[in-house]
């Protein structure tokens, strides 16, 4: 089974499939759309509290560039998936079982977040039923990439509080600022400050996170590099943010709070965080691998004229 995915995997992105096998692999595709439309339509209520959060907090805001992003993934691998053939599998079926049973218990205790991860997880659970596990495994990064779509991480957000007013506080102090900290507030000789939620950093860290993932699975091949980059997109956002917050402090400090208390403190974050995240993506690209050397499949091959399109 590796031998035969590690030949499809040096398949170009868009080959057609010889003549003949398209009417065969269409029925269980059209199959899969309906099984993902019936889960869509039986889970709506926990999919449109997902859309919901996305609306409303800046911080999912991301969630609705995943969905699309998925689809356009997997969407990139069609020629390969079809290629491979149904191999139908029981486990998605009671996978898809104990998903539904999970949801009940999730919806019963009122934790929308285990619904939630239920019902996205369902989505993997029918390709593995209609289409067995060398299309899962195909297909292994688009379908954990919605995973992200799921509004989580306000767990973080007491901890990446607690680690941006250290930070801010010791660079104060190191800058020779002098600066008293009780909890989350601090106060200098020109103001007092509050680290709260929307100075956490976490939509950058989660924005980091779900641009890493694309960004290492795009242009990198070995799983040393993808992990790399995925750590660096994990510890650079944090680091940057206690930078960011320290600078916005020196801001206003140095302007005698005229400057960075406003909206301008949200406009400043997102500039500097844009800056970092362009660096950190520039840096990981010296880095990128080719893509694998094209093999034409045996069978198109043997066609005469069989072509290739987008």
């Amino acid at each position: 089974m590796s031998t035969q995915l590690d030949q499809l995997a040096r398949l170009p992105d868009a080959n057609v499939l010889p003549h003949g096998r398209g009417h065969g692999q269409r029925q269980p595709l059209m199959l899969l759309l309906l099984a993902l439309a019936a889960v869509v339509l039986l889970y709506h209520a926990t999919f449109w509290s997902m859309l919901e959060l996305w609306s409303r907090s800046q911080t999912f805001a991301h969630g609705f560039l995943i969905v699309p992003i998925s689809c356009w993934l997997a969407w990139r691998q069609r020629a390969r998936l079809a290629a491979l053939g149904p191999q139908p599998s029981s486990l998605g079926l009671l996978m898809l079982g104990a998903l539904g049973l999970a949801w009940l218990l999730a919806d019963a205790a009122n934790v929308p977040v285990v619904e939630q991860y239920a019902a996205t997880a369902m989505l993997p659970a029918c390709v593995l039923a209609i289409l067995g596990w060398p299309a899962v495994r195909l297909l292994a990064f688009p379908l954990a990439y919605l995973f992200l779509a799921v509004p989580f991480g306000e767990v973080f957000l007491e901890p990446l509080i607690d680690f941006t007013a250290a930070f801010t506080v010791t660079a104060l102090q190191w800058t020779g600022v002098p600066v008293f900290r009780d909890g989350n507030n601090f106060s200098l000789p020109t103001g007092n400050w509050s680290v709260v939620e929307a100075c956490s950093g976490l939509r950058y860290l989660i924005a980091a996170l779900a641009l890493g993932a694309l960004f290492a699975h795009v242009n990198f091949h070995s799983t040393r590099r993808r992990l790399a980059v995925m750590a660096a997109a994990l510890l650079v956002p944090i680091l940057a943010n206690g930078v960011r917050a320290y600078m916005i402090v020196m801001l206003g400090h140095l302007s005698n709070m005229r400057l960075a208390v406003g909206v301008d403190h949200l406009i400043y974050g997102w500039l500097f965080f844009g800056l970092v995240a362009l660096l950190l993506f520039w840096l990981a690209a010296r880095w990128r691998e080719s893509p694998p050397a094209s093999v034409v499949p045996p069978a198109a091959a043997a066609r005469p004229g069989a072509g290739g399109a987008d």
